[in-house]
């Protein structure tokens, strides 16, 4: 579950804190420093999915629209993917092309099949959180589906796949 609580204030979500907790332990020391422990992660949400873009969300997730009382931040190590992440993670195909997938409604994606089965963070096998939460009520999060839209009905203490997000360090070098 996002949230075992029903709520969608990622500060305080049970998979927040399993995930920066529980599971960041599992993770080898000599890798834990190459997190970005001290990352402000924008906790912006949206209240519709059916006319939203991959750039729009972007504003969105980075915005100050958030369910009452909600804080826009979060100071973290790990996270989730945003909707914005997955829509620009499109390469486009042969018949529609990068930049008509980014112009389509995330919502809409799973009639554009060149959009989403060429989204590397795409996955037909299982239906996957987001950060992003419905700021219109208390309980609901952005997922993507596996049949390739982005929809905002999913109850944060449902199951669904997860795919931790993190950011690397400043001081980490290739």
């Amino acid at each position: 579950a996002w949230d075992s609580n029903d709520v969608n204030d990622w500060s305080t979500a049970s998979l927040q804190t399993y995930l920066n907790n529980d599971y960041y332990g599992t993770i080898d020391l000599e890798d834990q420093v190459k997190i970005d422990s001290t990352y402000v992660w924008k906790l912006g949400g949206s209240s519709t999915d059916g006319d939203v873009t991959a750039q729009m969300f972007y504003e969105r997730e980075r915005g100050t629209t958030v369910y009452s009382g909600r804080p826009t931040e979060w100071t973290g190590s790990i996270g989730l993917m945003y909707p914005s992440d997955y829509g620009f993670a499109t390469s486009g195909g042969s018949t529609t092309n990068r930049s008509s997938c980014l112009a389509k409604e995330l919502y809409n994606w799973d009639s554009v099949e060149d959009c989403y089965t060429n989204s590397w963070l795409y996955d037909s096998s299982t239906t996957q959180w987001t950060l992003t939460h419905v700021a219109s009520d208390s309980e609901n999060v952005f997922g993507v589906y596996n049949s390739g839209y982005v929809l905002a009905s999913m109850i944060a203490y449902d199951s669904n796949a997860v795919r931790p997000t993190l950011y690397l360090s400043p001081t980490v070098e290739i």
